[in-house]
């Protein structure tokens, strides 16, 4: 059987950075990675950071894995080429609702030569639980977890690492913590004792639902984080939306920053590809966490499989029509008459 491996993670969480450093550490242990990508609206271009790590990538953009575009991921599980030595990770959009997601792949009966998702949360340790009303989906998707990985641990202080910690405790976050290395390491063992009808049943937390995957029922639908506003905003980040943005062919580097500076705070994440004056041979992906994190830009070489430089924004009732605006005015001014 293939290990199937579910990467979740708030938006911006460092999901695709964590996949950038574990595809290799699987290949260096003799295992063959294979990854399927959900995004809100193009996904190929974090596909684009796993240029030359990964043989396959599979980019699905729309809505979350575990309910409007479940289809498209369940077609590609089923179309799947299993192999010895295989393992699929799928790296879930930032608002995907884990629970679910893992119950209904468990239950798939087309699904019997994979094991049971075998889930890794990626935990931000500046923005735990500073989400306002989407805290409750982010502690949902830490709950779960079969792994986890506290993300930017060094930008914080001990009494923030012990907050989490306590947090953690609290609400019963117990995922098994592991590094990139750490997981292709459980994997190189998980990979190694499949097999037969038992392996349907793999998982770090055992289970005490149908499915098999650990959940504690009554705390988990009756949390103190469950209050009537939080609920409301909770299954599968229904309320947020994706933009798209063309953008010029060549853009000057302090253009492009000035623009995703000037985002409104309602755009939680902003990613896309450009090429930049400085350096206009290759291709750079960019992506940008809330107002407070600087952009990060990510060269990947002269060609690209997106085909055109573009900016995706997404966060909860975006203003569309002045974030367009905003743009247009500030690249307009940046272009030769």
């Amino acid at each position: 059987m293939t290990p199937l491996i579910l990467l979740v993670g708030f938006l911006g969480a460092g999901k695709t950075t964590y996949l950038r450093k574990l595809l290799p550490e699987l290949s260096a242990r003799g295992l063959d990675p294979h990854v399927i990508i959900n995004d809100y609206q193009n996904a190929r271009v974090d596909a684009e950071l796993l240029q030359g790590l990964v043989a396959s990538v599979l980019p699905i953009s729309g809505s979350c894995v575990c309910c409007g575009s479940r289809e498209e991921l369940l077609g590609a599980l089923e179309k799947f080429e299993h192999a010895p030595g295989r393992v699929l990770v799928v790296e879930t959009n930032g608002t995907t609702d884990s629970e679910e997601l893992i119950e209904m792949l468990s239950l798939e009966p087309d699904l019997g030569r994979f094991t049971l998702p075998i889930q890794v949360s990626i935990i931000d340790g500046k923005r735990w639980q500073k989400r306002f009303w989407h805290n409750s989906l982010e502690l949902d998707q830490a709950r779960t977890a079969n792994f986890l990985f506290l993300s930017r641990a060094d930008e914080i202080d001990a009494k923030r690492a012990a907050q989490i910690e306590e947090s953690f405790e609290k609400h019963g976050v117990s995922g098994t913590r592991a590094t990139p290395g750490e997981l292709a390491e459980a994997l190189v063992g998980i990979s190694a004792e499949v097999g037969g009808i038992a392996s349907r049943e793999i998982s770090a937390h055992a289970g005490c639902c149908e499915c098999g995957h650990h959940h504690d029922h009554d705390e988990h639908h009756h949390h103190e984080h469950d209050h009537e506003e939080e609920a409301q905003h909770r299954h599968c980040g229904f309320h947020f939306a994706s933009l798209q943005l063309d953008l010029p062919e060549v853009v000057p580097r302090a253009a492009l920053e000035k623009f995703l500076a000037a985002l409104p705070e309602e755009v939680i994440r902003a990613k896309g590809l450009v090429r930049l004056t400085e350096s206009p041979g290759e291709f750079h992906v960019f992506q940008k966490v809330d107002g407070v994190e600087a952009a990060q830009l990510l060269p990947i070489g002269p060609t690209s499989r997106v085909g055109r430089p573009v900016a995706v924004l997404i966060g909860p009732n975006i203003p569309e029509e002045r974030v367009r605006a905003g743009a247009e005015e500030l690249f307009a001014a940046q272009t030769p008459a």
